[in-house]
């Protein structure tokens, strides 16, 4: 072989090595996309597309990578932050109707997050397989002095320091793959939300789980509140926040919120 044979030859296997490589970073791409595409569809499943928003409340901020927090508004104007359970710094890829998914962004987990039709932002997790995490925990920040009280429904309120409601997450649910309903319910850790699910054999990945967060305006304006109170005494369940009933709550109020919530 001559001297321009084998620089012939060279360049060929140069060029050979790059179609491949760039072949199979186009392969890994589209993989990623429909993997995204995937993900975004079983939320959608589980969720119903009609109460996605095509674009966040004012006040509300989707997160564009999975270790920044989503924002959203408290009924006093107040910002409200809800940190994502990922371990992974993953960029978020917006696919469906308007689903920002984050993927492999825990174990075994891809998270998710939508903007919805109420004014309010929907995180999720999607478990896509027995070695996902059974539990979820979701760091909330709140204004200075307000905390998360459980429902009797399951649901949580944000209760500012003054009584005030200033939102809350419904009451939690889980499906799995078919849509059958996954046993699912939510404890606190102070201000930090746990969402815990109960997986059993016949149960079908992935299955989806969110928090859902509605604002004080969306919740409490519809009961027509003249107070805040949490929960209660007034339907049976965890008791007013000190000071709320002096501020004037009606007694309908614990009902309406519980109900709003669930």
């Amino acid at each position: 072989m001559n001297h321009r044979q084998r620089i012939a030859s060279i360049v060929s296997v140069i060029s050979a090595a790059a179609l491949t490589l760039g072949a199979a970073s186009a392969a890994s791409a589209s993989d990623a996309s429909s993997s995204t595409e995937r993900t975004a569809a079983a939320v959608e499943k589980a969720t119903g597309a009609a109460g996605i928003a095509p674009a966040p409340a004012s006040g509300t901020t989707i997160p564009r990578r999975s270790t920044e927090d989503a924002k959203t508004l408290a009924a006093t104007g107040d910002t409200v932050s809800i940190t994502l359970p990922g371990t992974k710094n993953v960029t978020g890829t917006k696919a469906g109707k308007n689903t920002t998914v984050f993927p492999g962004a825990a174990k075994a987990t891809d998270l998710a997050i939508q903007p919805t039709t109420d004014g309010g932002v929907r995180a999720l997790a999607v478990l896509k397989d027995s070695a996902a995490p059974r539990e979820q925990r979701y760091d909330i920040g709140l204004p200075d002095g307000a905390r998360l009280v459980k429902l009797n429904t399951g649901a949580v309120a944000a209760i500012a320091k003054n009584g005030t409601l200033l939102g809350g997450f419904a009451t939690p649910w889980a499906k799995d793959a078919h849509g059958n309903p996954v046993p699912t319910s939510y404890r606190l850790d102070g201000n930090t939300l746990i969402q815990s699910v109960r997986i059993t054999d016949s149960t079908a990945f992935p299955v989806v789980a969110d928090p859902k967060w509605l604002t004080g305006a969306s919740v409490g304006a519809t009961a027509g509140m003249a107070g805040g109170c949490a929960a209660g005494a007034l339907a049976g369940g965890v008791g007013c926040i000190p000071g709320a009933v002096s501020s004037g709550v009606v007694g309908a109020v614990g009902g309406a919120i519980t109900g709003l919530l669930s």
